[in-house]
């Protein structure tokens, strides 16, 4: 991000030191044998359980489950994928996982918290992997950058997707959409000079894109604040650095948007964040220094500081809430197998 960019709010406290908070994460534990070709994607289930998804290397969707304590193994789905999973609950105690289908669609398959379901097709024209977010009530919005380079979407109603919905801009990253908890959706992709650009689905249709300001060299990600209306994203700047920006909630304009700030370190491509309670966050990176998960807290006020967990990775973290303070963080180790740890 530029350094000229706007610093508002107490999210934006900058404690870049590393702090001692790494020793409240629990041990890195195993999700099974199976060997990966994509980042993990996980989602809440219920209280401390949580699925999450990858995509195999005979390209199946493979999916996993966190009873609170142990995995129970990955299981792969029948059908072809043609990119990375994204998971979202879909605010009814099920969890749909979605990829891009060898068709150019939408493939998707839900866990009601038992079985999952069969893996179904949708028709579209995707020209990236999706992300998913709830719109509560049992409906789900993914997102793509469509082949064109704009943003194409479709909801599920809880039976039923909608026809895909296509909007004009020039986009070079696939979309990452996050909940704002009050039945609308928050997505960001990067255009074709690496701004960010920001557009929120208000329930039926879309409100536009904004230039929230900041430049980025990697995927943008954005996840659930747990508080009503809002929504924070993070990228990776031109420094290298991990930086963040919150939507507030409101107006749809950039004013409702707190400005891009640096939380420092040398950080990989994308993060993830998933929230410990309301209005305090976890978020995940790799570590370029060392190539391990590094983490960074906010706690309501400030941030404690990236640290490093370690464990060897080689791909970027999937984090998500457990609740109870919580957080299951996952990541692709150096002989593609995910691990995952639970802290702080």
């Amino acid at each position: 991000m530029r350094i000229q960019m706007t610093f508002a709010l107490t999210l934006l406290t900058l404690l870049a030191h590393v702090h001692p908070a790494a020793a409240a994460w629990g041990p890195f534990i195993s999700l099974g044998t199976n060997t990966v070709n994509s980042d993990a994607s996980c989602a809440p289930l219920t209280s401390g359980t949580a699925v999450c998804a990858a995509r195999s290397f005979t390209n199946t969707m493979l999916v996993n489950q966190f009873n609170g304590r142990t995995w129970g193994g990955w299981k792969s789905l029948a059908g072809t994928i043609t990119s990375a999973p994204r998971c979202a609950p879909d605010g009814n105690g099920q969890v749909i996982c979605a990829a891009r289908s060898t068709n150019g669609g939408l493939a998707y398959s839900i866990f009601n918290g038992s079985v999952w379901g069969s893996e179904v097709k949708v028709t579209g024209s995707l020209g990236s992997a999706p992300s998913c977010a709830t719109l509560g009530g049992g409906r789900v919005l993914c997102a793509a950058r469509s082949v064109s380079g704009g943003l194409t979407s479709s909801v599920f109603s809880g039976t039923a997707w909608s026809a895909f919905d296509s909007h004009s801009a020039s986009t070079t990253s696939a979309p990452a959409c996050a909940s704002d908890d009050a039945g609308r959706v928050v997505c960001m992709m990067q255009d074709t000079s690496s701004n960010e650009l920001a557009n929120r689905y208000n329930g039926t249709g879309w409100d536009g894109f904004i230039n929230t300001g900041g430049q980025g060299t990697g995927e943008p990600s954005c996840s659930n604040f747990n508080a009503s209306g809002e929504v924070v994203c993070i990228g990776r700047g031109t420094d290298t650095a991990l930086w963040v920006n919150r939507f507030i909630g409101g107006a749809w304009t950039l004013s409702t948007w707190t400005g891009w700030g640096s939380l420092s370190g040398l950080v990989g491509a994308k993060g993830s964040c998933a929230s410990q309670a309301a209005s305090q966050l976890v978020c995940g990176v790799f570590g370029i220094t060392n190539s391990a998960l590094w983490v960074d807290v906010f706690n309501g006020s400030s941030w404690s500081g990236l640290a490093s967990l370690g464990q060897t990775t080689v791909g970027n973290p999937a984090c998500t809430a457990l609740g109870n303070g919580k957080v299951l963080c996952a990541v692709v180790g150096i002989n593609n197998k995910v691990s995952s740890t639970v802290g702080p």
